[in-house]
């Protein structure tokens, strides 16, 4: 669907980056105070899914959090220079590395859930439940740039290095 360019709609992308200023603002903050060293905001998604799984592909890290092979592999080993994750052979695959959290990374888990309580009451503070929803979805329906088909492979990659966008995973 195409519709007119008005100001209330180039103020999304306004809104958007300041809600995701605000949010990274937070989550620097935190870490600071917790005594944190060598995470940032884009480590999240990383961490948080290690949290959930014992251990994981590069290819399914990338795919569950939304990002290139290469963004991951860059996010990885930023975070195994840190002693957060370390990489271990694939016993079912001779070829292939699991990526998994170490003792200074599973120590994380209560900041990071601290820190996700933060954002949400952020949230909680503006809007009910039921406009935060509708608000996420109507987010990723805009941020899903597997669906964008303007955008070539490359740019989208080029953009999702320098950190102005992220691939949404599909809920199904």
């Amino acid at each position: 669907m195409l519709f007119r360019s008005t100001r209330s709609t180039l103020s999304i992308f306004s809104n958007a980056a300041k809600l995701r200023a605000l949010g990274n603002a937070f989550v620097i903050d935190s870490l600071e105070k917790a005594g944190l060293k060598g995470i940032v905001p884009s480590h999240g998604d990383v961490l948080r899914h290690l949290f959930d799984k014992k251990a994981c592909s590069m290819t399914e890290l990338a795919r569950s959090i939304g990002r290139t092979k290469s963004t991951v592999t860059v996010l990885v080993e930023k975070l195994e220079r840190e002693g957060y994750i370390c990489r271990v052979p694939n016993e079912s695959d001779s070829r292939g590395v699991l990526v998994q959290l170490t003792e200074k990374g599973l120590a994380l888990r209560p900041v990071f859930e601290d820190i996700s309580d933060g954002l949400v009451g952020i949230v909680s503070k503006k809007l009910s439940v039921e406009e935060a929803a509708v608000l996420d979805r109507l987010l990723r329906k805009c941020v899903n740039c597997t669906k964008t088909p303007r955008l070539s492979d490359s740019l989208v990659e080029k953009l999702e290095r320098e950190g102005y966008i992220c691939r949404v995973p599909n809920e199904s």
